[in-house]
């Protein structure tokens, strides 16, 4: 029987190997597309509360998932151009390159007005052979491939909105863009009694995403609202993502792993220091309990 032993000493070399070459040194100040499409609290959390107080590290900001789960993927799928930051003034009306970062800290206002910036940034873009290109999004997902985009409205979202962004720059550009998908785990394969199991496989497909006869204005409109509730100074109620009652998070899978929830007090976050789930009611009953 071979011995099999945890080679702590290379696990950290690889792991330190993959921070020092793909790992940004940037910090992110601006106001993003991805903090207006999920949980607009966990949004306002993020810009409110300081890192130090978060319970854990964003995971979008890790290197081995940013890289070696994403920018890989969209590496091989791509053109091979480096991607281009886009920032969008509402006040201005206007699209601009983002500049370089200065002293490691990305600009977070505009130049002219001195209003703060929504910021995004499309995977890659392809010709259209007319003088425009297609905007991509790549996506790389542990989501069943069985439903498609259907279970994912915010990849729409965001597709969308760097649309908006290029109609702003070009109002002739086009109104669709695509969506190109790695399914990890395929549709988890098929393990009906009575058939033959199937593994769960990877792959890859492309999904035409067209927004024809959308109104760009109340693109601007909403996007400027959520904008707003993310960098307002009051903590956003859980009515945050829509004019009725629905609930923010809409997408209630980021309140597990939420890295502001407990720093912002948010009645989801249900876990305590020890990362127990917290059972509402336990502790009023174990004290009455012990009254008796």
């Amino acid at each position: 029987m071979a011995e099999i032993t945890y080679d702590h000493e290379y696990t950290a070399h690889l792991n330190s190997s993959v921070q020092d070459r793909y790992g940004s040194t940037t910090k992110r100040v601006g106001t993003h597309i991805s903090d207006l499409l999920y949980c607009l609290r966990k949004g306002w959390g993020k810009h409110h509360v300081p890192e130090e107080q978060w319970s854990q590290a964003d995971p979008d900001d890790d290197p081995m998932v940013m890289w070696a789960q994403g920018l890989q993927f969209e590496d091989l799928v791509g053109t091979g151009e480096p991607q281009q930051p886009w920032a969008y003034c509402f006040t201005c009306r206007a699209v601009s390159a983002v500049p370089a970062p200065l002293e490691g800290i990305e600009k977070a206002t505009c130049g002219v007005c001195g209003n703060r910036w929504l910021i995004g940034t499309p995977d890659y873009r392809v010709p259209d052979g007319q003088g425009n290109h297609i905007i991509h999004e790549s996506k790389q997902t542990r989501k069943s491939q069985r439903r498609g985009p259907h279970d994912a409205p915010w990849w729409m979202e965001q597709l969308q909105s760097y649309l908006f962004f290029d109609h702003v720059r070009n109002p002739n550009a086009p109104e669709w863009g695509r969506l190109v998908v790695n399914w990890l785990m395929g549709d988890y394969g098929e393990k009906k009694k009575g058939k033959r199991p199937r593994p769960p496989r990877s792959a890859i497909e492309a999904f035409k995403v067209d927004f024809a006869g959308t109104d760009w204005n109340e693109v601007h409109e909403e996007l400027s609202r959520r904008k707003s509730i993310v960098e307002g100074k009051d903590m956003p109620p859980l009515t945050g993502m829509g004019d009725g009652m629905e609930r923010s998070p809409v997408y209630d899978f980021e309140c597990a792993n939420c890295i502001v929830g407990k720093a912002i007090s948010c009645e989801l976050f249900v876990w305590d220091d020890e990362d127990n789930e917290i059972i509402p009611g336990a502790g009023e009953t174990q004290e009455a309990s012990s009254e008796l």
